[in-house]
C-alpha cells in the first residue's frame, strides 16, 4: 500500500494530499529571522483570534524602520475573499489621523499568507493608564479616541476589535488605535469566529450579523465602562455608557462623532443627550459650569436672607425693649433700619456687578467669574464707594467667596479691611467685629497657623460675649475655636468649649442662632464625640447636621454630601453597614456631579468606604478603594501619587488588619520615613505607624526593635482619639506577650477592648480577643484562654473573614 502511494502518480501526488500540503502552508506561522517582503521578523509581540503580531525591521536596506507585522491566520477564511481584503488595504493606507497607527505596507506571500505592516505604537494599554488617572482624564482619553474612530468610519472602515490591548497611550498621554489590520468595510460580515474578542464583541458580532459602525460604538462604550473601574461616575456618564452599549444597534449613538459630542458635553458640564431631562437639568448644568460665580450668588443670598432674619429678630427685641425704655426702643429701631439698608445695599451692589458685565456676552453665557470678583473687590475696597456699614457686608461676602475658591491672597485684604471697619464701629455693632475676626481665624486655621488662629478667635468671642444681638457671632467664633482645639489634639478641652453652645442648641433659644452656625456646631459636636469613642452621641448630632445641611443647601449640595459621608463613618463603627454604604455611595455620587477634578472630600469618602469593605469581608475591594482614595488625595494636593505621605500609611494599616504583615511592613516603613521627613507631621501619623510596626516586630520575634519603637512613641506625646489609643494598647500587648509578661498584656488588652467596643469593629476586636487568649494561655489560665479564642472566632466570622487561627483550647 505504501509503495503504491510513493510511486509516480500515486496518492502523494493526488488532489487530497495537495490540499493537505496547502493547509499546512496556510497554518504555518512566520519564524524569527524569516524575511517577508521588505521585512525581517524579529520576535513575537502578541496573538489573537485573527492572527499574530510580530516585531519586524526593514531588511532591504532602503532605510531603518521597525513595524508591528500582523500575520493573518491562514486557517481562518477571509470574509468576502481576497479581493475585498485588497480594497480594504487601500482604504487603510488612506487613514491619516494622529490617533491611528498608520498602515506602512502589506501583501501576500507565495504560499498565500496575508500580512500588514503597521506603525509600531509604543505605550501602555488604555486601561492600564486609566488606573493612575482621575475620572476626567480617563473620559478625555476616550473622547480623543472617538475622533479617531469617526475618522475611519467616514472613510468606510470599521475596526471591529476595539479593546484595551488595541489602544495604547504614549508617553505624551495620547491614545493610539492599533491593529486596523482586521478592519472591515461597512456592510461586511465577519462570521462568529473571525477576530472575535468575546468580552469586547458586540451582540451582532457574536451573532455573526452584518458589521456596522454601531459595533465600534458598542466597543467604545464597553471600553469606557471598563475604564471607569470602581469609580462612581454619576447618572450622566452612566447614561452615556448605557446608550453606547445598547443591545439593539439602532438605539446606540448614530456615530462616533455623536458619542464624542456627548462626552465633550460631560467634560464641559453641559447637558448630555443620553441623559435627557428638562429645564431643571439644564439649569443645574449651567450652575455647575459656573460654580465659582454660583458661590457669589449663594453667598450674597445667604447674607441678604441672614440680614432679613436678623432684622425680624431685632423687631421682636424692639417690642420687649419698648416696655422698659423708649431710648432702648429707638436704638432697636435704628438697628433694624440699618440692617435692612445693608441688605438693600448688598443687593444693589451685586446686581450692579452683573449689569456692568452684560455687554457683548452671548445670551446663555454668564459673566466671567474672575472679572466679576475683581470688579467687586475693587469697589468694596474703595472707601468712597458706599458708607462703612454697607461696605462691610460687601467685603465679607467677597472674602468668603475667595476663601471658598482657595484664593486666600485675594481674600486677605478684603478681610483686613472688614476688620478695620468693624473695629471702627465695634461699640455699636460688636457682632460685625466678631464675624470678621472669626473668618480671619478660620483663614489662619486653613493656612496651618494654629496659634494665630486661636488668638484671633479668642478676640472674636470676647467682642461678642454678652452683647445684645451678638449671640450668633459668639457661638460661631466659639465653635470655630473648639474645632481648632480638637484638631490640635485636645479633644476633652474642645468638648468643654462647646458645652455652652450645646446647651443653647437644646434650649428654646436655639432659633436665635443662624442655621449655618447650628450646622457648624452639630458637625463639631459629632466629630468630637466620635473622636472620644461615643459614636451613639456622635450619630445623634450627625443626623441633625445632615438634616440641617439638606435644609440649608439642598439635597444635591456639597454640604449635604459632606454630612452624609461623615454620618457613614459613625454608622460603620456602630455596625450599620448597609446604611453606611448607601450614604457613602450617595455622597460619592454627589461629589462626582459637583467636582470635575480630584478633591480631598471624595478621597475621604473613598477611605471610609475602604474601611467598610474591609470590615465586611471584602479585602480586595477594600485595597482597591484605598488605592482610589490615596490617589485622589495626592492629586487634589498636587503631589505625586507614589510619594503622598498617607498612601503607604493607609495601605499598611489595612494590610495589617487583614493579617498580611509581610505586605504591611514595607508600606509602614516608607510611611514612617515620610512622616519623619516632615517639619510638622500630624501627631497621630508617626505615632500610629510606629505602633503598627512595633506590633509586627514583636509578633515576629524582634522584641528589642519593637520595644524601641514603643519607647519612641512615649517621647512623641499622647493621643486623645479612642481608636488610636486602643490600637496603641494592642501593640504594647503584642510586645508584652512576646516578652513573657502575660499580666501586663492582659491589662492592656482589657483596657483596649473597653475603649473600643463598637459593633462595627469586629475585625479589630477579633484580633484583640485572640491575643488575649494567647496571654491567658501564657499565664496558665486555659479556660479563660479558650473563651477568649472562641470570642475571637465569633467576631472574625461576623466580619466575614475566614478563620486562620491555629490556637488549641
Amino acid at each position: 500500500m505504501s509503495d503504491d502511494a510513493l510511486r509516480p502518480g500515486g496518492a502523494l501526488e493526488g488532489p487530497l494530499f495537495r490540499h493537505f500540503l496547502k493547509q499546512l502552508s496556510e497554518v504555518r506561522e512566520p519564524e524569527v529571522g524569516e524575511r517577508i517582503g521588505a521585512w525581517r521578523i524579529l520576535r513575537e509581540l502578541g496573538r489573537g483570534g485573527s492572527g499574530v503580531v510580530f516585531l519586524a525591521e526593514r531588511a532591504d536596506g532602503a532605510y531603518t524602520q521597525q513595524v508591528a507585522f500582523k500575520w493573518l491566520r491562514g486557517d481562518r477564511p477571509v470574509p468576502g475573499g481576497r479581493g475585498v481584503l485588497a480594497r480594504e488595504r487601500q482604504l487603510l493606507a488612506s487613514l491619516d489621523h494622529p490617533n491611528i497607527a498608520r498602515l506602512v505596507d502589506g501583501g501576500e506571500t507565495e504560499q498565500g499568507m496575508l500580512w500588514f505592516a503597521m506603525d509600531l505604537a509604543a505605550g501602555r494599554t488604555i486601561t492600564e493608564q486609566a488606573r493612575e488617572l482621575p475620572l476626567r482624564a480617563r473620559v478625555t482619553l476616550l473622547h480623543t479616541l472617538c475622533s479617531a474612530v469617526d475618522h475611519a468610519h467616514r472613510r468606510g472602515l470599521i475596526h471591529g476589535d476595539i479593546k484595551p490591548s488595541n489602544v495604547l497611550v504614549d508617553d505624551r498621554g495620547q491614545p493610539r488605535l492599533v491593529d486596523f489590520g482586521i478592519a472591515r468595510l461597512k456592510g461586511a460580515a465577519l462570521g462568529p469566529s473571525y477576530g472575535l474578542t468575546p468580552d469586547y464583541a458586540s451582540p451582532e458580532q457574536r451573532a455573526g450579523d452584518e458589521l456596522t459602525t454601531a459595533s465600534d460604538i458598542w466597543q467604545l462604550g464597553r471600553l469606557l465602562e471598563e475604564m471607569k473601574q470602581s469609580t462612581r461616575v454619576g447618572s450622566e456618564l452612566e447614561a452615556i455608557i448605557r446608550r453606547a452599549t445598547a443591545e439593539v444597534p439602532e438605539e446606540r449613538y448614530a456615530s462616533a462623532a455623536a458619542l464624542a459630542a456627548d462626552l465633550g458635553h460631560w467634560l464641559a458640564g453641559r447637558p448630555v443627550a443620553a441623559r435627557g431631562g428638562g429645564a431643571a437639568y439644564r439649569l443645574a448644568c449651567l450652575v455647575r459650569r459656573n460654580r465659582a460665580l454660583s458661590a457669589v450668588v449663594i453667598s450674597a443670598v445667604a447674607v441678604i436672607v441672614a440680614g432679613g432674619a436678623w432684622a425680624t429678630w431685632q423687631l421682636a427685641l424692639e417690642r420687649d425693649a419698648a416696655r422698659a425704655s423708649a431710648a432702648q426702643a429707638q436704638a432697636a429701631l435704628e438697628d433694624t433700619e440699618a440692617a435692612l439698608a445693608r441688605a438693600r445695599a448688598l443687593h444693589d451692589f451685586l446686581i450692579g456687578l452683573f449689569r456692568a458685565s452684560e455687554a457683548g456676552l452671548p445670551r446663555d453665557q454668564l459673566p466671567d467669574t474672575g472679572a466679576l470678583l475683581e470688579r467687586g473687590a475693587r469697589r468694596a475696597l474703595d472707601g468712597d464707594s458706599v458708607p462703612d456699614a454697607e461696605r462691610f457686608g460687601m467685603l465679607l461676602t467677597l472674602a468668603e467667596v475667595y476663601m471658598t475658591l482657595g484664593r486666600n491672597d485675594q481674600a486677605r485684604p478684603l478681610l483686613e479691611t472688614a476688620v478695620q471697619l468693624a473695629r471702627r464701629h465695634a461699640q455699636r455693632r460688636p457682632e460685625d467685629l466678631a464675624h470678621a475676626l472669626a473668618r480671619q481665624g478660620y483663614m489662619a486655621m486653613a493656612e496651618g497657623q494654629a496659634e494665630r488662629a486661636e488668638a484671633v478667635l479668642l478676640e472674636a468671642e470676647a467682642a461678642a460675649e454678652g452683647q445684645r444681638g451678638a449671640e450668633d457671632a459668639w457661638a460661631h467664633a466659639r465653635t470655630r475655636r473648639a474645632w481648632l482645639t480638637w484638631r490640635m489634639g485636645r479633644v476633652e478641652q474642645a468638648l468643654a468649649l462647646l458645652a455652652p453652645v450645646d446647651e443653647r442648641l437644646r434650649s428654646d433659644q436655639a432659633d436665635r442662632l443662624q442655621p449655618a452656625t447650628r450646622l457648624q456646631a452639630f458637625n463639631a459636636l459629632a466629630s468630637i464625640h466620635s473622636a472620644l469613642g461615643d459614636h451613639r452621641r456622635a450619630l445623634e448630632y450627625r443626623s441633625r447636621a445632615v438634616a440641617m445641611a439638606q435644609r440649608l443647601h439642598g439635597a444635591d449640595s456639597r454640604g449635604h454630601a459632606i454630612q452624609l459621608a461623615n454620618l457613614a463613618g459613625d454608622e460603620i463603627r456602630l455596625g450599620r453597614f448597609e446604611s453606611a454604604e448607601q450614604n457613602l455611595r450617595r455622597a460619592i455620587e454627589l461629589y462626582d456631579r459637583i467636582f470635575d477634578r480630584p478633591v480631598v472630600l471624595r478621597a475621604a469618602a473613598y477611605g471610609n468606604l475602604a474601611n467598610l469593605l474591609a470590615y465586611t469581608g471584602r479585602p480586595d475591594d477594600a485595597l482597591e478603594m484605598i488605592d482610589a482614595s490615596t490617589a485622589e488625595w495626592a492629586e487634589a494636593e498636587g503631589e505625586p501619587v507614589a510619594e503622598h505621605v498617607w498612601r503607604d500609611y493607609h495601605f499598611g494599616r489595612l494590610l495589617l488588619r487583614m493579617e498580611r504583615p509581610d505586605e504591611a511592613r514595607p508600606r509602614l516603613e516608607r510611611a514612617l520615613d515620610r512622616f519623619d521627613a516632615l517639619d510638622q507631621p500630624p501627631l497621630h501619623g508617626p505615632i500610629m505607624t510606629r505602633a503598627w510596626l512595633a506590633r509586627i516586630e514583636c509578633r515576629e520575634g524582634a522584641l528589642a526593635s519593637g520595644q524601641a519603637l514603643l519607647t519612641e512613641i512615649d517621647r512623641l506625646g499622647a493621643l486623645d482619639n479612642a481608636a488610636h489609643r486602643a490600637d496603641l494598647l494592642e501593640a504594647r500587648a503584642s510586645c508584652l506577650v512576646a516578652a513573657g509578661d502575660p499580666a501586663g498584656a492582659i491589662e492592656a488588652l482589657e483596657r483596649s477592648l473597653e475603649l473600643v467596643d463598637w459593633p462595627g469593629y469586629a475585625l479589630h476586636r477579633s484580633q484583640r480577643w485572640r491575643l488575649l487568649g494567647e496571654a491567658f494561655e501564657l499565664a496558665g489560665q486555659r479556660e479563660r484562654a479558650g473563651r477568649a479564642f472562641d470570642r475571637g472566632r465569633v467576631l472574625r466570622a461576623r466580619a466575614g473573614m475566614a478563620d486562620s487561627s491555629s490556637e488549641t483550647e
